[in-house]
């Protein structure tokens, strides 16, 4: 399934907002759980891969509508992550009410036989696919941007389009599955199953 590309014309605010310090978990809460799976290490922000009795994913407190959001990631073999936007703190699953990016190994062929094509790396999480495999191996740094303004959506993943999308233009089923598509604004997710990923950089800024 794939959307008409969008226009992206905004003008940004030129400072960035640093999400994560680079420090500490200052800003941030885990979701569903607490967040002592993640912690931050020589200036990383980390999921160590334990489940139990903790968050998946940890929320920052300040809500966001139109923005240019900037990450940089490390994920270890087998990882299966994401990066949510307009996300709501309610009980549910954070991809449905909100919206997923999806973050995955890619080189990891086990993992690929569980992965449709909507759930690979850059895939709006059981939406619409990728528009390109633009992933990287274990252990290399990586980067995604996600540029939002109103309903559209830009993606790039390593410097490579994923997403150009109207987020209301998909079919009248995905939208009652997905009440997140149509949210307008909401909180910043980072999220990781039972792999441990890193994070330096999660930066963003308002647009206008």
């Amino acid at each position: 399934m794939a959307s008409a590309s969008v226009g992206h014309s905004a003008t940004a605010n030129a400072t960035w907002i640093p999400l994560f310090n680079g420090r500490d978990l200052t800003g941030w809460k885990g979701a569903n759980g607490t967040a002592t799976n993640w912690k931050v290490k020589d200036g990383l922000l980390t999921n160590t891969g334990r489940r139990k009795g903790n968050a998946s994913w940890i929320a920052h407190e300040r809500i966001f509508s139109d923005f240019e959001l900037d990450v940089a990631f490390r994920l270890a073999p087998g990882c299966n992550s994401g990066v949510f936007f307009r996300t709501p703190l309610e009980k549910g699953r954070p991809a449905y009410l909100g919206n997923e990016i999806q973050i995955a190994d890619m080189s990891d062929a086990e993992l690929l036989k569980k992965l449709t094509p909507d759930r690979r790396m850059g895939g709006l999480y059981n939406v619409n696919p990728p528009q390109t495999d633009a992933a990287k191996n274990p252990g290399e740094w990586q980067s995604m941007t996600v540029r939002c303004l109103g309903p559209s959506c830009r993606v790039t993943v390593n410097g490579r389009v994923a997403q150009d999308v109207d987020l209301t233009s998909f079919p009248e089923d995905v939208k009652k599955t997905h009440p997140g598509l149509m949210r307008k604004d909401g909180h910043i997710g980072l999220q990781s199953k039972e792999v441990p990923i890193e994070f330096r950089t999660v930066r963003i800024r308002e647009l206008r």
